[in-house]
């Protein structure tokens, strides 16, 4: 699937991992793949919290096991002040600690570490492509 000559709508994409090269790896392959989107990026939930509520990102990337705030109490946070979010829960546990009625709830998709590249694009691609604006013609 060739993706980077696609034209894709003006989205934003937070990204939160306090693992540094983790961080870097995750933001360069959005960054190649989606050319022209918007990426913030944290190294916590905290931080993560913050941009969110300045940014309103359409998609949030994020680590489940991090300092200061962990990514459950983020997905919890991001629920309560945007309900629609899509979440991506980055973990490298298949049991996110979570009770399972509530991972369902808080995460739109889970992805195990290391991250497949080629996973990590078509769920961004076909969430890009559902944000797109239906046209009024």
């Amino acid at each position: 699937m060739e993706l980077i000559n696609e034209h894709y709508p003006d989205i934003s994409i937070l990204c939160v991992e306090d693992d540094p090269i983790s961080r870097h790896y995750l933001c360069r392959i959005i960054s190649i793949r989606f050319p022209g989107q918007k990426i913030h990026v944290a190294e916590n939930g905290q931080l993560g919290l913050e941009l969110f509520r300045e940014f309103r990102a359409d998609i949030v990337l994020t680590d489940i096991s991090m300092p200061v705030m962990d990514g459950i109490r983020l997905a919890r946070e991001i629920r309560a002040l945007s309900p629609h979010a899509y979440i991506i829960a980055l973990s490298a546990h298949s049991n996110l600690n979570c009770p399972p009625d509530e991972v369902g709830f808080l995460f739109d998709q889970h992805l195990l570490k290391p991250v497949d590249r080629k996973q990590l694009i078509e769920i961004i691609h076909n969430r890009v492509t559902g944000i797109s604006p239906v046209m009024q013609g």
